[in-house]
């Protein structure tokens, strides 16, 4: 009967260390923009996003990843991925973040991704952001506001706004997101989605892609998340 207890988290272990071919963006977001929210020490993060559209000249990406609590507010994730569109392309995918509580209600979150390119000789793509969150008590709204420098194929060359939303509707269950990142570039996008949270460690996102480039296609995106504590696992194992 222990055993049985700890059969999804090993099913989705495994699911992420036979997908890491896969396309991996492993950290915690509102929908597209990285989030305020941080993992405690000895806490993991097991995601499995997928993004697709069916218009046009499609795509279709399956994106599991893993991401680490150390403490002191600071993450770290880490993924291998793929794209699947008119080619593929195979990156790995190393990001941190640092989180700064300012009293009750408010956050300072500043991170950063490098991808390096594993199926091409190219440069690698960058990434580097810092926002503020505020979380209004009364209407349970969190607003987030902040800036991001990125380069594709070079270091940081481009900058961009950040703009952030989460509304409760059910508390413990159900939120509204939305984002934007500002600039015309494959960056730059919107994401509108519903988050829900059947039980605590568990949560599920569904939302709609809309880039701000003309050119581009919109897409739709599913992910799982699943949480896991050391701690909690190990004490279960000694009891």
């Amino acid at each position: 009967m222990i055993k049985l207890k700890y059969t999804p988290a090993i099913i989705i272990i495994f699911f992420v260390i036979v997908c890491l071919n896969l396309k991996a963006f492993a950290q915690q977001t509102i929908i597209n923009v990285p989030s305020s929210e941080v993992l405690p020490f000895g806490g993991i993060l097991l995601k499995d996003s997928n993004r697709f559209s069916p218009f046009d000249d499609g795509y279709a990406t399956i994106t599991p990843s893993a991401t680490f609590g150390l403490g002191h507010g600071f993450e770290l994730s880490t993924g291998v991925a793929t794209t699947l569109d008119k080619e593929t392309f195979v990156r790995g995918d190393i990001t941190a973040k640092k989180v700064w509580f300012i009293g009750n209600a408010s956050r300072l979150t500043v991170g950063g991704t490098i991808s390096p390119y594993l199926s091409e000789s190219s440069r690698p793509n960058s990434f580097v952001y810092s926002h503020f969150t505020h979380r209004i008590k009364k209407t349970k709204t969190s607003i987030t506001a902040g800036l991001y420098l990125h380069g594709k194929n070079s270091g940081p060359d481009s900058a961009g706004a950040i703009l952030g939303l989460e509304q409760v509707i059910i508390p413990n269950k159900l939120r509204l997101a939305l984002d934007w990142l500002s600039s015309e570039d494959s960056y730059g996008k919107m994401g509108v989605g519903l988050k829900y949270r059947p039980v605590p460690t568990l949560s599920l996102t569904s939302a709609v892609i809309v880039p701000n480039e003309d050119d581009e296609i919109i897409g739709f995106n599913f992910s799982l998340s699943k949480f896991i504590s050391v701690k909690d696992f190990a004490s279960k194992r000694r009891l």
